[in-house]
């Protein structure tokens, strides 16, 4: 310190260093008005470089004039450089979360072709078709845990399989590519609904189980003969279907037999779903939904239930299914006064309009 008694910020600095600061210092003559926290990037006169934040204070005369200025200067050189760290750092952040983004929106348009992408067709000679089908799928975020499929089993039945992984995003959706493999090697040969969950299960347990994870999935199966109208089914951990009538201006849940329905499945490696069964006449209508939409909840906490989607039904029981279901997950977010219901959402159902002669 007792070097630089006497000399300037010439001596001291590079020339257009010295030069800025003495114009800072004419201003605070000038003004009065006090420098704080000036962050200069200052070079010395034997090369090296430093960042400084400088304060200037106006120093005031008995009669309140300028009659000088002080300055502060602190070495924040390690700050700076660890704000530029920081910055490379967060701009690594932003292109791994921009290629992130990237791929989940990749990964939901894939995961949309895992949902029916055409319908099988089962017609009589000369009629329209016996059977309409439909679904709806809406994700909570890019990707979803919910899973829906239609099979043709055969010339005369129709297999529907509506399934909600554990959780949310990307290990839910994982499942669900997993179920649909397996789901759609399984409905190549002809078994009960509740076979088809039995043998579903026993595939899966051993992929989601293991000691660092605990996975598993609801889901309902059910089966159509045509030829019939009798509706077969299985239940694992998941609601039980609505029967639809419209005619008859009916819309209640499936009655199934209490304590018909099993586990979830992976939660146990060997579990024998039953089958429940009951007829359908043309008219009937069936919808199968994950819980999305029941527990779907407003600003008190409290849920749109089953009840909710019941009377909705019932109101709407006259619409096609195509307008049947945008309109209850309408419902839902009235009740709930949002967009985004919270959770993944899928409906999948069918309209019997005649049998096989």
């Amino acid at each position: 310190p007792h070097a630089a008694v006497g000399k300037s910020d010439e001596d001291l600095f590079t020339e257009e260093f010295a030069h800025a600061a003495r114009k800072d210092e004419l201003r605070i003559f000038e003004t009065g008005v006090a420098l704080k926290c000036k962050e200069e990037h200052a070079e010395w006169e034997d090369g090296h470089m430093k960042w400084v934040s400088t304060t200037k204070i106006p120093l005031r005369g008995t009669e309140g004039e300028v009659a000088g200025c002080i300055g502060i200067g602190r070495d924040i050189t390690e700050l700076k450089q660890k704000e530029e760290q920081l910055e490379a750092a967060n701009e690594q952040l932003r292109q791994a979360n921009e290629q992130i983004e990237q791929d989940l929106q990749m990964a939901a348009r894939l995961q949309q072709t895992f949902l029916p992408q055409i319908y099988p067709v089962f017609v009589a000679p000369g009629e329209k078709p016996l059977i309409d089908f439909h679904y709806f799928y809406e994700a909570d975020s890019e990707i979803g845990g919910d899973y829906c499929a239609v099979h043709k089993l055969d010339e005369h039945r129709a297999g529907l399989l509506i399934c909600d992984a554990m959780g949310h995003g990307v290990r839910a959706a994982l499942v669900t590519g997993i179920i649909r493999a397996l789901a759609d090697n399984l409905a190549r040969e002809p078994r009960a609904a509740g076979d088809f969950l039995t043998a579903l299960n026993r595939q899966l347990h051993p992929m989601l189980q293991s000691k660092d994870a605990f996975m598993f999935a609801t889901a309902c199966c059910l089966t159509i003969d045509l030829r019939t109208g009798e509706l077969t089914g299985a239940l694992a951990g998941h609601p039980p279907p609505y029967l639809i009538q419209p005619r008859q201006h009916q819309a209640a849940l499936l009655p199934i037999e209490e304590g018909i329905a099993g586990p979830a499945l992976a939660i146990t490696d060997d579990f024998a779903y039953e089958t429940f069964s009951l007829q359908l006449q043309p008219g009937d209508e069936i919808l199968m939904y994950t819980d999305g939409i029941c527990e779907a909840a407003d600003d008190s906490g409290e849920e749109f239930g089953s009840v909710h989607l019941g009377e909705s039904l019932l109101e709407n029981c006259n619409l096609p299914l195509k307008e049947l279901f945008p309109r209850l997950i309408e419902t839902a977010r009235e009740y709930t006064h949002r967009n985004k219901l919270g959770d993944d959402i899928c409906l999948l159902g069918f309209s019997l309009n005649g049998l096989c002669p």
